[in-house]
């Protein structure tokens, strides 16, 4: 996982990032650091991030609007707020804007291991349900590829909003639903010609009903002409 640490103060910063890789030096690739709002923001806009531990006391902007900002622009990032203010108002604020934790400076390393902790644990049971659902996917195509099917007929198979669920499945397989349906087509396709089906039969069988169509998409998938396998 990818982490941003979001902290003023240089001596603080330096010691989140050591903490994380002295700590879960097997969950995290990599540990960015930002000094300020505006480049906290450069870096969630260039790269995904899951987890941001986020000072609420920032030079530029308060952590509470970044807070907010990120919930709505980067609604897959997680964040744990990090303060020395106890004023409950700012811990409020922050669980409105679905901050998961929060931590009071100074925090032991304890307290702060626990949070992480925390954090690593739900994305586990998290990445679980969601090997489940891309599961799910992958068997409902294995089962009605021939037939026309749409991201709404899938996505409701696997019981998720399309959106989500298309979400989830590029970040684990790099490939939309929908290209992974052409794909699995296309072979299943290849696999017949080769077998001595004709090529326009072969993918009227996988669920083409134009020809020409088909011919297109097995060359660009596959980087030759569907005949030439026979």
């Amino acid at each position: 996982m990818r982490v941003l640490v979001v902290e003023d103060d240089v001596i603080e910063r330096r010691a989140l990032e050591k903490l994380f890789l002295l700590l879960f030096p097997t969950r995290f690739e990599h540990v960015a650091t930002a000094m300020d709002g505006k480049s906290a923001l450069s870096h969630l806009s260039k790269g995904e991030f899951d987890l941001v531990i986020l000072d609420i006391n920032l030079p530029d902007i308060e952590g509470t609007e970044l807070l907010e900002i990120i919930n709505r622009d980067y609604p897959d990032t997680s964040v744990i707020m990090a303060t020395a203010y106890s004023d409950y108002d700012y811990i409020r604020r922050s669980m409105r804007a679905n901050a998961i934790d929060y931590l009071l400076k100074p925090y032991s390393i304890e307290t702060f291991k626990e949070a992480i902790s925390s954090f690593v644990d739900s994305v586990d049971r998290s990445s679980y349900g969601q090997a489940g659902a891309i599961g799910r996917v992958k068997h409902f195509i294995s089962e009605r590829y021939k037939d026309d099917i749409s991201l709404e007929d899938i996505s409701s198979s696997a019981g998720l909003d399309k959106s989500y669920l298309g979400r989830i499945f590029k970040k684990s397989e790099g490939k939309s639903i929908m290209s992974y349906l052409m794909e699995y087509r296309i072979d299943r396709a290849d696999s017949l010609i080769k077998k001595g089906m004709g090529v326009a039969e072969a993918g009227y069988e996988v669920g083409f009903h134009d020809p020409v169509y088909f011919s297109r998409c097995f060359k660009r998938i596959k980087g030759r002409s569907p005949s030439k396998d026979r």
